[in-house]
């Protein structure tokens, strides 16, 4: 029997977007049968809510549930807001940050203290998109210059005494309250549903990244997609029932993951995908 419930929570970025050009075409058949099954479907990214919401307007998946800026941003189906910044909460941040920098003599750059162009440059986005990305309303983006890397250390541990959290992306590290990581968000909605509807769902989390362990811990079952950098872990329940690694990087190792795990319930359109 299929579960009652079964909520899809996925990274984007090289997870179910292809790495080198964004693309997601090779997950659009499992998409569909998710979408027929009315299977939520929800992006839990480090992209600004611009770009998150502006795909899922691109897949259908308009009014889903969503993690921005890698859990500094939580939104319920429907655009509630459960979590995100108060007044004021950004510029302390960014205070806290450009204090640290100078104490410390690092030579970090920021995305809030460049162009569109400059975002462009290091991401190979587009200016539109360039500048969605820089709509942070949370959090901070970082290009971590190596010189710096033997004090990445020293870096995370003056953040913490700020209340602050470093997550390391693929290229780009990032900067966010301390607590509000992937792992909290999805808990978050999670504890939402089961608000709203009494039920609390199955979780299948997809990640392939460093910043997407605590995505993979907080979920029922994991898939790691195989990546083009870093790997995620260690995962606190790494049993193979419970975690699938994927042979295929991107959208392809997206459905192989969900291929995998969903054989195991006799969800009819799902299965046809086999």
């Amino acid at each position: 029997m299929p579960p009652l419930d079964l909520m899809i929570v996925t990274d984007l970025d090289g997870t179910f977007l292809d790495h080198h050009d964004y693309s997601f075409d090779a997950a659009r058949p499992m998409l569909d049968r998710l979408r027929a099954d009315g299977v939520p479907v929800v992006f839990c990214s480090s992209k600004t809510r611009v770009e998150i919401t502006e795909l899922q307007a691109r897949t259908g998946l308009d009014g889903h549930a969503f993690v921005a800026e890698n859990g500094a941003v939580v939104v319920a189906p429907h655009g509630f807001a459960l979590a995100g910044a108060s007044d004021g909460d950004l510029e302390r941040l960014h205070d806290d940050l450009d204090h640290i920098r100078t104490s410390l003599d690092l030579g970090f750059s920021t995305f809030s203290a460049v162009t569109d162009q400059v975002v462009a440059d290091w991401t190979g986005l587009d200016l539109g998109a360039a500048g969605a990305a820089r709509a942070r309303e949370a959090s901070e983006v970082l290009l971590w210059h190596a010189e710096d890397d033997d004090r990445a250390q020293e870096f995370r541990a003056a953040l913490a005494v700020a209340g602050l959290d470093l997550v390391r992306g693929g290229r780009f590290w990032h900067v966010l309250p301390a607590g509000r990581d992937k792992g909290a968000a999805i808990r978050m909605l999670v504890a939402d549903h089961e608000r709203r509807t009494g039920t609390v769902p199955l979780t299948i989390g997809l990640g392939d990244g460093p910043n997407d362990t605590a995505l993979l811990d907080a979920v029922d079952l994991a898939v790691v997609v195989r990546g083009h950098g870093p790997a995620p872990g260690p995962l606190a329940d790494d049993r193979p029932e419970r975690v699938h690694r994927t042979t295929d990087p991107g959208p392809q190792g997206w459905t192989e993951g969900l291929t995998h795990h969903l054989s195991h319930f006799r969800t009819p359109s799902v299965r046809s995908h086999r």
